[in-house]
């Protein structure tokens, strides 16, 4: 090995340290905007991952308009670790977490990249325990576990809930599905992931588009442990209190939905005709997930129905829904929502209330 100046020049500011110029075989991603309040604990849970090897890791600001890159600075000015850490900041937003990792993975190294965000803190084992997954199974393109939910102090608030396929599930039958994720604060794939797909589209969530992605090369594995403690405070896109203050909001909230399931599912569709491309032997099966997708996507758009000014059809909506098997787990919740939207809205903001 030999040293190496590793520099970055945000602007006027020039910072270099020498580091160890290695090939690192995992890159940790840390994604930041205007999080100067949480980002230093984030940071300091990735530096102090017990994974045995030194890793790459790229902090990256995405224009923050408050603290957040002097704290990364600063925070970097103090580790004296083995890993090897980038820094670098975007001069304006990206507008999206995909448009800023578009950025990001033609900087990384590694074979397996592992998403770290700014406002989380991720217990010291995560690494370890992906990596493990990952070298365990070859066939295996995106790892994701569970995770708790803490308050903007860090204290426990609950577990999180984390969908995912059934044990004997087909995985990409599974994530074919327009609403299919897995939780992007505990997200890893393998490189290829990326190299055979190129880049996300920006308004389409990444945490959306890499499992099926991942799905369509091999297979997307959980490991049913919090790996990560999520924090849930006012910024966070999960306490969105406006979506709930009326039926009207809410309504424009659900077709919004509607419209973004929709361009998943495009998004869904031109990943399958890439896969295909790649992978012309598989093509009938490819074929069966398009219908699987289109589905999907016609099964969203019932969910319309649900907000709907007319109490008939509502109830239409709703057992159309139920005769179709889809969201099972939010059955009980679409049934109050048409049946009794008042209560259900003002649940919905007392539980964001206590979140906070």
């Amino acid at each position: 090995m030999r040293l190496q100046p590793s520099c970055y020049d945000p602007g006027r500011h020039r910072q270099c340290r020498q580091v160890l110029q290695v090939v690192a075989s995992v890159t940790g991603v840390l994604l930041c905007y205007n999080c100067e309040e949480f980002v230093a604990a984030a940071l300091r849970s990735v530096f102090s991952q017990d994974f045995a090897e030194p890793m790459e890791i790229i902090v990256s600001d995405d224009g923050s308009t408050d603290d957040t890159f002097d704290v990364v600075r600063n925070e970097l000015s103090r580790y004296a670790g083995a890993n090897i850490v980038k820094i670098r900041q975007r001069p304006t937003n990206s507008g999206s977490k995909s448009a800023h990792l578009n950025d990001v993975f033609p900087l990384t190294t590694g074979d397996i990249l592992i998403s770290f965000d700014a406002d989380d803190i991720s217990e010291s084992s995560r690494a370890r325990k992906i990596v493990e997954r990952f070298r365990a199974e070859p066939a295996v393109h995106a790892v994701y576990s569970s995770y708790s939910v803490i308050d903007r102090q860090g204290a426990f608030l609950k577990a999180g809930r984390v969908p995912r396929p059934g044990r004997h599930s087909n995985t990409s039958h599974w994530f074919a599905r327009a609403d299919a994720y897995a939780a992007g604060a505990t997200l890893a794939i393998r490189r290829a992931v990326v190299d055979q797909f190129g880049p996300l589209e920006p308004d389409i969530h990444e945490d959306i588009v890499l499992p099926f992605r991942a799905s369509l090369l091999g297979e997307v594995a959980f490991i049913d442990e919090p790996l990560v403690k999520y924090r849930l405070h006012a910024d966070s896109l999960t306490a969105d209190m406006g979506r709930f203050a009326s039926i009207e909001s809410y309504r424009a909230r659900m077709r919004e939905g509607i419209a973004r399931a929709g361009r998943n599912a495009g998004c869904r569709l031109r990943d399958i005709q890439r896969a295909e491309a790649l992978m012309p032997a598989r093509s009938a099966e490819f074929k069966s997930l398009e219908r699987i997708v289109a589905d999907s996507a016609a099964v969203a758009a019932l969910t319309a129905g649900l907000v709907s000014p007319s109490v008939g059809t509502r109830v239409a909506a709703l057992l159309r829904l139920a005769m179709t098997g889809a969201y099972r787990d939010e059955l009980l919740q679409h049934a109050a929502l048409a049946l009794m939207p008042d209560i259900y809205l003002r649940y919905k903001r007392h539980a964001l209330a206590v979140g906070r």
